[in-house]
This record gives structure tokens, C-alpha cells and sequence, in this order.
């Protein structure tokens, strides 16, 4: 049996307009779900999950589904349950 070698991003996330600026590197496998980016996120940054979020790229939105979003087929977003890292 050959192991794959997993690939891995570096990533730099920087909050935008702090002063002093607030940044973290992380790295993470290429295969993680965005949920699970999403979940390093707010730990890393010491936050507790209580806002909405979403990933941005190209102009597409991409947003966990809520089943009471009564407005989401008039947004446009993508739900990304089961998507990972490397699909963006």
C-alpha cells in the first residue's frame, strides 16, 4: 500500500481595520470541509460562533443552508455542506 502525500495550505487570516492588526497562520490539510475550516476559525480567533458566516470567491457566496432561510433561493448562495478547502 503507497500513502498519498497530503497536500497542505498555509494560510494568513487578517482582520481587516484592526488596530493594532489581529492575524493568525494556520495550516490546514487541502481536503478539510469548510465547515470544519469554519470551526478552526473561530477557535483560533478566540470567537464563539454566534454570527453568520460565509466564504467569498469570485462574487459566490458560500454559506451553510439553514432550513428556516426563508430567502435563500433569492440569494444566490451556494450551500458548501460537503465541500472542501480545495473546491475554492
Amino acid at each position: 500500500m503507497v500513502k498519498m502525500k497530503e497536500s497542505l495550505y498555509r494560510i494568513k487570516i487578517v482582520l481587516k481595520e484592526s488596530n493594532p492588526k489581529i492575524w493568525r497562520r494556520i495550516v490546514v490539510p487541502s481536503d478539510l470541509l469548510l465547515s470544519d475550516f469554519h470551526k478552526i476559525i473561530q477557535t483560533i480567533m478566540g470567537w464563539t460562533n454566534t454570527h453568520l458566516h460565509q466564504f467569498i470567491k469570485d462574487n459566490t457566496f458560500y454559506v451553510p443552508k439553514y432550513p428556516e432561510d426563508a430567502f435563500w433561493e433569492d440569494s444566490g448562495n451556494v450551500d458548501y455542506s460537503g465541500m472542501k478547502i480545495s473546491d475554492l
